[in-house]
């Protein structure tokens, strides 16, 4: 397989875990739990947006 999909296959694997293991940490205690998954979500958002942003003057770049 190429390198970048087992990157990404193992990236995807963390986050799961990480994922699964903040469920059973936090599931006792819904206020904080509803505050990291809130702060999980602005996380990933801020991080597809500076993708997006990033291609975005990467074709920018290319057109001159």
């Amino acid at each position: 397989m190429n390198k970048k999909v087992l990157k990404g296959l193992l990236i995807m694997m963390v986050c799961v875990v990480l994922g699964v293991s903040a469920v059973f940490v936090f599931a006792g205690h819904s206020e904080y739990f509803i505050g990291f998954l809130y702060g999980a979500i602005g996380v990933g958002l801020f991080m597809v947006m500076a993708k997006i942003l990033s291609l975005i003057q990467k074709e920018g770049k290319q057109d001159d």
